[in-house]
């Protein structure tokens, strides 16, 4: 079972207890569909972006829930065909990962130079490569 979150949108011109019972019929499907309900936030009304089968508000629900992840396509056909139900959208919440401990990658050596600057290794490396470089080779006898 995993934790999903249902944010949907019932019609308007429902007073309190008819919202309510819209709650009521939207935990049973997800009961009848072998999910537990865990909360419930009702948002209240709200303007909707754009017109919605003839409705300019809504009643916002969010409502937290568990499920296994093979019956999510026949709650959302659930959702769909409920009248009380504008839009809907299922949302399945991150995994709950335990804190581990990161150790932070080894710092860089940094050292000071002659002139008072810091150097870090990669810029004495890439010095020393140029001054063996511009040395002339030395001559064996």
């Amino acid at each position: 079972m995993r934790d999903y979150e249902v944010l949907y949108i019932v019609r308007a011109d429902f007073d309190d207890d008819k919202v309510q019972d819209a709650v009521k019929r939207v935990n049973t499907l997800i009961q009848r569909s072998g999910g537990t309900a865990d909360r419930t936030n009702l948002w209240g009304k709200r303007k909707l972006a754009y017109e919605v089968k003839h409705q300019k508000e809504g009643s916002y629900v969010l409502q937290d829930f568990q499920l296994d992840p093979d019956r999510v396509p026949e709650l959302e056909a659930g959702l769909k065909i409920t009248e009380e139900v504008l839009r809907h959208l299922i949302v399945r919440k991150p995994e709950k990962t335990a804190a581990t401990a990161v150790t932070p990658p080894p710092a860089e050596v940094a050292q000071v130079s002659p002139d008072g600057g810091v150097q870090d290794e990669a810029a004495r490396r890439a010095r020393r490569a140029d001054r063996e470089e511009e040395s002339p080779p030395e001559e064996t006898r």
